[in-house]
Parts: structure tokens; C-alpha cells; sequence
């Protein structure tokens, strides 16, 4: 049974984790992607950056539409202090693999929901820590020749192959897969855009 939405929902995101996300808990809502401009600023934190990038993303597509609630949103991998993208390549992806092998690392997501014409306006940044095992050169190997790492940042997918070096995640999980759901509803919740009943 989908959950009951009360309003119009626009995902700004093009991202196929967090459309999945949506979709497994059955929200009805509407695809329409956000191009932002997404390098850091100068003196940008971490948390800055991503509440920036969800509430660029969310706006941009809040002023087209309105009358509809829209969800932006950011994620990102640091360790060390070092943001980890989207490897390029194969050697790309095996430098991030070895700098997360057998350690932990943060990943970090901002979300903002908009809705123009009511003035609401909510944002927030989740933080999750997760711990790797340490990889062996055959497990490096093995991953990097397959497709995964190359559309996620870190470099890896909690929710594919990549689950098998993950030790242990402590906050919420499926913030690392690119959404923090529980957070995420319960602010549509709280706004009236969705019901359970």
C-alpha cells in the first residue's frame, strides 16, 4: 500500500539511489533533476556544503513549481578531512578503496524541503560513520573491475557488492545509500504531505 500523499512531490534528483529509496516505501512523487553548481566554497565545512547543495537543488525547482513540496539533497564521503567523488577510473577507484580499507569514515547528507507558495522551508544534515574491513589486493581487484564504484561517491555501493567490506554503520543507513529516509518522512510528515493512514 503507497503511502498517502497529500500534495504534489518533486524529487530534485537524478539520482537513481534515492529515487529506489522513495519508491521502497511507496511515496508517489515526481522526477524533475536540479543542475547546481556543485564545487565548494572557500572556508565551506562539510555540513555547510551539503545544506548549501540541498537547498540550491530544492530552489531552483521550488520557484518553477510552486504549488509542490520539493526534496533536495547532498551526499557526500570525507576522510581525513578529504571529500571522496565519483572515481573517474579504475586507479581512481582504487586509491579511495585503500584509503577506506580497514578505517571509518563519515558520509554526510543534507536535505531541504521547499514549498514556495506556503513559505515552508526545512533543512537538515545527517552524518553517518561507516567502518570498512580491510580489502585485500584480490578483493580490490575483484571490485574495481566491476561497474559499481563508478556512479557513487566513495566509490563504492552499501546497497551492491561494496556491502561486503562494510563492518559495521553506525546513524542511519540509508543515508549512506544517499537519503535519510526516516528524517526525510518525518518532516513530510510533520508538514501534512504524507499520512500513513
Amino acid at each position: 500500500m503507497p503511502i498517502n500523499s497529500t500534495a504534489s512531490v518533486i524529487l530534485a534528483s537524478a539520482s537513481p539511489r534515492r529515487q529506489e529509496l522513495l519508491r521502497s516505501v511507496g511515496l508517489k512523487f515526481k522526477i524533475i533533476p536540479a543542475h547546481v553548481n556543485e564545487n565548494y566554497l572557500a572556508g565551506e565545512s562539510t555540513r555547510q556544503h551539503v545544506k548549501r547543495l540541498s537547498i540550491d537543488k530544492a530552489m531552483v525547482i521550488a520557484k518553477k513549481y510552486p504549488e509542490a513540496w520539493v526534496l533536495g539533497a547532498d551526499t557526500i564521503v570525507v576522510i581525513d578531512g578529504l571529500i571522496l567523488g565519483k572515481p573517474k577510473n579504475e586507479a581512481q577507484a582504487r586509491k579511495m578503496l585503500q584509503k577506506l580499507s580497514g578505517r571509518e569514515h563519515k558520509v554526510f547528507t543534507g536535505f531541504t524541503i521547499a514549498h514556495v507558495a506556503a513559505k515552508i522551508f526545512k533543512t537538515k544534515v545527517i552524518q553517518s560513520a561507516v567502518r570498512f574491513k580491510t580489502i585485500s589486493p584480490r578483493e580490490m581487484d575483484w571490485y574495481v573491475s566491476c561497474d559499481e564504484p563508478y556512479d557513487k561517491a566513495g566509490g563504492y555501493a552499501v546497497q551492491g557488492k561494496g556491502a561486503y567490506f562494510i563492518q559495521s554503520i553506525r546513524g542511519s543507513h540509508t543515508n549512506v545509500i544517499g537519503l535519510p529516509l526516516c528524517e526525510v518522512l518525518e518532516a513530510l510528515k510533520i508538514f501534512k504531505t504524507i499520512s500513513f493512514r
